[in-house]
């Protein structure tokens, strides 16, 4: 019988010379078999834990569908009828796809404030949800314009562009803020899109690429690229990690405007401290608008309330985390409230 001599991490050395490699797959088992209290723990205790073992269980009953299976990029019908497209890999376009909807009552709220031939700006366009709603309500001769920095990210927002034929967008590879010039900018390489931003912090996760990025700001690209005849802009949709006070800066001839947007932009709390920032610097420019929010919801196919909730004016009582309709109290585009009321979306 061989005497063993030797015994090492990847492999056994017998007296004879002969190596016996050990069963590969036994300490991976017994690691899982270690991790599995803890896992279980997450999963029920825990928020991220609970959205992770969601979205598991969703993709599994999405592995059932052969579309869903299907290399490549899909195009699929949304419940509401809405087409958008699949980026497979990407965290936000697998979800909305497993989900079927996405922020509806924002949703419902865009498509009775946005008209035919408006112009509109998406800012922090990700793969394009809102860009494609705003193409589809700004028909035949309005005019999107999307600006998304995230190299990755652009070229799918490019791809839902090119698939789902939005003929009225223009895309822009920037970031918005208060001032014209290259930038910093962090991106998660997990596959979750919405993971990046202008500041690094600890939210991007573990696995972060660093890029420099070409950023605007919305009055230089207003001075830029909208002619005198152009029409005025009617909407702004504004997503950008809690850079939004630094992209407010820079829109004052915007804000200060004889017809100023509606607004949807989302309030984040936390992420406007990690810019230096707070709900106040976030909310001071819109002393004259009138101010609804949303609370967001996850998964974000879920309508927490069947309408919007008047704003108390007080910062500190808004949610950590909800988006905003932001409507002017003055100009040619507050009167859409009226719309808005009529359909019971806002008080």
């Amino acid at each position: 019988m061989n005497r063993i001599l030797n015994v090492k991490a990847d492999k056994t050395l017998l007296a004879d010379g002969h190596e016996v490699q050990p069963f590969i797959g036994a300490q991976p088992f017994k690691d899982l078999i270690l991790k599995l209290p803890i896992k279980a723990y997450n999963a029920i205790f825990t928020p991220m834990g609970r959205k992770s073992l969601y979205y598991f269980l969703k993709k599994c009953q999405a592995s059932l569908n052969p579309d869903y299976r299907r290399e490549g990029k899909l195009v699929y019908q949304l419940d509401n009828g809405n087409g958008f497209v699949l980026h497979r890999g990407n965290h936000l376009s697998e979800l909305v796809f497993l989900e079927g909807a996405y922020e509806p009552l924002e949703t419902m709220i865009v498509s009775k404030t946005v008209r035919r031939n408006d112009v509109v700006l998406d800012l922090g366009a990700n793969v394009g949800y809102y860009t494609a709603l705003l193409d589809r309500l700004v028909k035949p001769d309005g005019q999107v314009h999307s600006f998304e920095p995230g190299e990755g990210t652009f070229m799918k927002l490019s791809d839902t562009k090119k698939l789902l034929k939005l003929d009225r967008t223009v895309l822009h590879p920037k970031a918005v803020g208060d001032a014209v010039g290259s930038i910093d900018f962090w991106s998660s390489t997990s596959g979750s899109d919405a993971q990046q931003n202008t500041v690094k912090n600890l939210s991007l996760g573990r696995y972060l690429r660093h890029d420099k990025v070409q950023a605007t700001t919305i009055d230089a690209f207003l001075a830029e690229s909208l002619t005198q005849q152009s029409p005025n802009i009617a909407f702004v949709k504004c997503d950008i990690e809690g850079a939004e006070p630094a992209m407010l800066k820079g829109a004052q001839n915007l804000l200060n405007s004889q017809d100023p947007p509606i607004w949807l932009m989302e309030h984040n709390r936390p992420a406007l401290v990690e810019h230096g920032a707070s709900s106040s610097d976030l909310l001071a420019p819109f002393a004259g608008y009138d101010v609804y929010y949303v609370q967001l919801c996850w998964p974000p196919s879920v309508m927490a309330s069947a309408q919007a909730h008047k704003w108390s004016g007080i910062p500190d009582e808004l949610p950590d985390e909800c988006n905003l309709i932001i409507i002017p109290k003055r100009g040619a585009y507050a009167k859409r409230a009226d719309s808005l009321r009529l359909a019971k979306l806002i008080p």
